[in-house]
């Protein structure tokens, strides 16, 4: 009986110490898996992410910073395209100021980034200035004093002076995880003068506008018309002109012409006067008798009055590095001593680099009537035509 309990409690502590064996290993193998964690996977890590942070506002998609900075600027494209930013010509990108959770490499990268626009629409002339971010240290005593040319305007219009600078651009940049801001301003190198000053927010800019369904086209138009700014045009003309006399015949005459408009639908359309006034050359030079000269209204005092409308045909942006066509039409007419009589012309212009321009015309003479004397008329009537070169301010 006792050699039967020994057997039966000898394998109580068998199955005991198996069980003891399998419970630990199972337990040790759950508590190493539950440390370890999730086995690693290789992700690309991309640099740029590794130093911004994700751009994390709502309904954005899923967009990278550089996505989201791209529509910014992209809205600063737009404003240069359509003519709204002002004082471009000659200019030099001074201060980059960024907030301070973006790397200091990334300034450089936003002043090209901003400069590759400018160029991309405008074709302006980009002055790269070393000295205006300069700094300077001097000994004040025992003291070391550092100083940047913000500071002392007068050296810093000096140095534009001498660089060619007619305007300085300063940006700044402000992120957050949730928007950005950039701040764009432009001011006159000599004298400081703010000409134009633009804040673009990630979140107004038309690619968010279009995700959130507005329609942007109607508050552009809205903008616009709120917003207006006439931009007016002159231009001084010197012509040569082939003119009908009265009865019959030509004069050749030199025509001083000063033309006045307001440029409107993105500058493609323009509106306004001219003034003309004839000069007669045979009568300049003395070679025409008496008897030519009172057949002739522009051998004395007389003044044309024009309407004038013109089509740019140079599409959206207008580019001062190209020719561009212009057609003109104008209606009015002429006083002079003892005529007065309507005057219809249409013409084309080529306009070269910014100020030049050569215009040609075609006119036509309804019948007026010249008074040669007490009693004594003659009609006047007939097709002329002239070509001129101008300076456009």
């Amino acid at each position: 009986m006792n050699r039967a309990r020994t057997k039966k409690n000898s394998e109580v502590t068998w199955l005991t110490l198996i069980f003891i064996v399998v419970f630990e290993l199972f337990f040790a193998k759950n508590t190493l898996a539950a440390d370890s964690g999730p086995p690693p996977v290789d992700t690309p890590v991309d640099a740029a992410s590794a130093k911004l942070p994700a751009y994390n506002s709502p309904g954005t998609g899923g967009r990278s910073f550089y996505q989201v900075l791209d529509e910014v600027l992209s809205d600063f494209e737009y404003d240069l395209k359509s003519g709204q930013v002002i004082g471009l010509k000659d200019v030099s990108i001074r201060n980059v100021a960024t907030s301070e959770n973006i790397p200091p490499s990334f300034k450089s990268h936003l002043d090209l980034l901003v400069s590759e626009r400018i160029l991309k629409t405008t074709h302006t002339r980009i002055v790269h200035c070393l000295a205006c971010r300069s700094k300077r240290a001097t000994l004040n005593g025992e003291n070391m004093v550092i100083s940047s040319l913000d500071g002392n305007s007068a050296e810093l219009a000096r140095i534009a002076k001498l660089n060619g600078i007619q305007n300085f651009m300063d940006i700044a940049f402000a992120y957050q995880p949730t928007g950005m801001i950039l701040s764009l301003q432009i001011s006159d190198a000599e004298t400081g003068t703010m000409m134009w000053s633009r804040t673009y927010n990630s979140e107004s800019t038309r690619a968010m506008a279009q995700r959130r369904g507005v329609d942007y086209q109607e508050l552009e138009d809205a903008k616009t018309k709120m917003e207006y700014t006439p931009t007016i045009q002159s231009k001084p003309t010197l012509y040569t002109v082939m003119a009908p006399k009265a009865g019959s015949g030509y004069s050749t005459a030199l025509v001083f012409g000063y033309r006045v408009m307001e440029r409107y639908d993105n500058r493609r359309k323009e509106v306004g006067f001219e003034m003309n006034y004839y000069f007669d050359i045979p009568t300049l030079i003395g070679n025409s008798t008496p008897a030519e000269q009172k057949l002739n209204p522009f051998s004395g005092v007389n003044l044309t009055m024009l309407f004038v409308h013109n089509w740019g045909l140079f599409g959206d942006v207008e580019n001062y590095n190209q020719a561009r066509g212009v057609i003109t039409t104008a209606i009015g007419g002429t006083y002079a001593s003892g005529f007065l009589g309507a005057l219809i012309r249409g013409g084309y212009e080529w306009r070269l680099a910014k100020h030049w321009a050569i215009t040609t015309f075609a006119g036509y003479r309804p019948t007026g009537t010249l008074v040669i004397s007490s009693g004594v008329t003659a009609p006047l009537s007939g097709i002329e035509g002239g070509v001129g070169v101008g300076f456009i301010f």
